[in-house]
């Protein structure tokens, strides 16, 4: 009988250890100290089984040291990648890292730049959790990166640079870029081209019964493009986004979304007012729009909520930042300020947690597991334009911690300072 006990407890850990973890949790995915060092990535397929990560890290906010006096200054900064799959993301599927050192004898701000070659198999999705740490700071940064080869027609299997061979490592476009287009997988001569012109609407609150309405996929017109010595080029018009596939049997491809030339910030009094709209009454709102001096009337806005000048300040400063980082992090066919998770950043601030799902992400505001604790679910939209696609989980129970957050804002108070 201690023997059958003994061997059915055996039987369960082995099960248990064998058993898929759809889910990863990050307590500094999102937050301000997290994000200090500004780092992009671009995951590019070369065949069916090994893919490349770019990576582009200002030094900004990296430190220098000296071991003396008559040395340079010197940087050391490692990069770690944790790759799993969508399938089972606790199990690490591989590994890579990367070091940099860079010696200046006056420090001067540059961005870092390189790849490295990682295993991504084809057919499959992976999540790729990167570390970067600062050995002279003694600091971690982390961030989420999403790769998808389950089909060759993917934005990742075709990398963009300008006509400087710079690859484009932002998910959003200048006015009238030029970019070319090369891809070692698909290497298909004519593409179709399709140009969207939409206007979208702010999204519903977190407790309105209503969910937003997917954006369905119709051109305002369409064109071909042709290939010129194994590579494609494609000027972007001043506005919309931009959708390029290799047939059209699929909406799978490459979309370029395009912003103003100051995006991600924010840069003149309307965009201000408009990005308020989460903590204005309806009439302030309008009177806002309506005013002839826009930049008054929203300087008048922040001075009656703040109470001083000086605070004042400080609110534009954190609530403006907020929205900046929103676009950065949450952009995809819209600003990323307008998206139901850029929509809870700019009011509530970071979560203390994410929670990465096979299908989304989880966002704590408390600690795990206290009933007091505020819980956003969003679902991964399969959307042809982005990866980058969420919606939230509305629910009317979202509705008292959504006012008290406005209301602190209203009260000249940040809500979650993080």
């Amino acid at each position: 009988m201690k023997f059958f006990i003994l061997s059915l407890l055996s039987l369960l850990l082995i099960n248990c250890s064998h058993q898929k973890v759809n889910q990863t949790s990050n307590e500094r995915l999102y937050k301000k100290d997290n994000n200090e060092l500004v780092s992009q990535y671009v995951i590019y397929h070369v065949n069916d089984t090994i893919s490349q990560l770019f990576y582009k890290l200002s030094n900004e906010n990296v430190m220098y040291k000296k071991t003396d006096t008559s040395e340079a200054f010197y940087s050391d900064v490692k990069i770690l990648l944790k790759i799993s799959t969508e399938d089972n993301l606790a199990k690490t599927h591989d590994t890579a890292s990367a070091v940099i050192r860079d010696k200046q004898s006056d420090v001067k701000i540059k961005n870092f730049t390189g790849s490295l070659y990682i295993k991504l198999n084809s057919g499959l999705k992976y999540n790729i959790e990167v570390e970067v740490f600062d050995a002279n700071k003694k600091k971690h940064y982390s961030s989420s990166v999403y790769a998808d080869k389950t089909s060759k027609e993917l934005r990742q299997n075709f990398l963009l640079t300008n006509w400087q061979g710079e690859i484009y490592f932002d998910s959003y476009f200048k006015p009238e870029d030029v970019v070319y287009i090369k891809s070692d997988r698909n290497k298909e001569p004519l593409f179709t081209v399709d140009y969207f012109n939409p206007s979208f609407n702010m999204p519903f609150p977190p407790f309105s019964v209503s969910q937003m309405p997917h954006y369905s996929y119709k051109p305002d017109y369409s064109q071909n493009l042709y290939s010129k010595n194994n590579q494609f080029e494609l000027s972007l018009p001043k506005s919309g986004f931009v959708h390029l596939k290799t047939n059209e049997q699929t909406k799978d491809g490459v979309t370029f979304f395009v912003y103003e030339t100051t995006f991600p910030k924010i840069k003149n009094a309307e965009q201000m007012i408009l990005a308020t709209r989460y903590i204005m009454a309806k009439k302030e709102f309008d009177n806002c729009m309506d005013a002839a001096d826009k930049k008054a009337a929203i300087d008048q806005f922040w001075l009656d909520v703040a109470g001083s000048n000086e605070r004042a300040k400080e609110l534009i400063r954190k609530y403006y930042g907020r929205v900046q980082e929103a676009n950065r992090l949450f952009t995809s066919y819209q600003e990323g300020w307008k998206t139901d998770r850029g929509m809870l950043y700019v009011v509530f601030g970071a979560p203390n947690r994410v929670t990465k799902r096979k299908n989304g992400e989880v966002w704590t505001y408390g600690e795990m597991g206290n009933p007091n604790s505020i819980v956003f679910s969003f679902i991964k939209v399969i959307n042809p334009f982005t990866d980058n696609d969420f919606y939230l989980e509305r629910n009317e129970l979202f509705k008292m911690p959504w006012y008290q957050a406005v209301d602190m804002w209203r009260q000249g108070r940040i809500y979650l300072d993080n």
